[in-house]
């Protein structure tokens, strides 16, 4: 039997060759995503950036966060979302490319023990989806992630601590006011109760911290003691 299975993925291969979902050269396998120069090309965020946003920075004072009033307690993402990085996160939120997810949350995982307070956690959730666009797209690619992780960090995963009530839409062309202004009042608390609890946060990107923002406002507002930020990438 696993003789066939390889024969069947070698036919697989030779009718559809698997390519780089970056630059589309030809690679070995499909599971690998990425050829070997794309994977030197996944940027990762900058040693020197705000360490309450994330934002690459080497002021002592940082704008972005006086700027946006974050009340999330600190904010962590992996990479930089440009290049190879983006194309992961694309695959994995439009072409279904479900695997990318446990990729991501290893390297969060990582990046998460660096992190004294984000391993104390008590619990993880994700950022929702609105019901339409879960409908549409099948799955919500930020608890994919989340669910990786938590298996990782040995927390719970709240599926239920939020939901998203207003379909926002997509905030990919919205500039950060409007943005700021698109998310009001668009997350309610869910049926899991958050009260007393630490809560690690997971979102695929940010980018202004807008939504995760107004998310963990409502997260604070449900009594949750402190809210952490992990993201996949950081757009800024």
């Amino acid at each position: 039997m696993h003789g066939i299975r390889i024969a069947a993925a070698a036919l697989l291969n030779t009718l559809y060759p698997a390519v780089c979902i970056n630059c589309h050269a030809r690679i070995e396998e499909q599971k690998l995503w990425l050829c070997g120069s794309c994977y030197d090309k996944l940027n990762p965020l900058p040693e020197q950036h705000c360490p309450k946003c994330g934002i690459p920075n080497e002021a002592d004072e940082c704008d972005n966060c006086a700027v946006n009033g974050y009340v999330f307690t600190q904010a962590v993402s992996v990479f930089l979302y440009e290049g190879p990085a983006k194309s992961l996160v694309h695959a994995l939120k439009y072409q279904g490319l479900h695997t990318v997810s446990g990729w991501f949350a290893n390297r969060m995982f990582i990046a998460a023990q660096m992190e004294p307070e984000i391993m104390q956690a008590d619990c993880l959730t994700a950022v929702p989806l609105h019901r339409v666009r879960h409908r549409e797209r099948g799955y919500n690619q930020s608890e994919l992630i989340a669910a990786q992780l938590a298996k990782k960090m040995s927390k719970p995963l709240l599926k239920k601590a939020l939901t998203r009530r207003i379909n926002t839409g997509t905030q990919t062309q919205l500039h950060a006011a409007a943005r700021r202004t698109n998310l009001l009042d668009a997350f309610v608390s869910g049926k899991d109760d958050v009260s007393g609890k630490s809560v690690l946060l997971i979102d695929d990107v940010f980018t202004t911290g807008t939504t995760v923002n107004e998310a963990a406002k409502v997260l604070l507002k449900a009594g949750a003691t402190k809210v952490y930020v992990m993201t996949a990438c950081h757009g800024l």
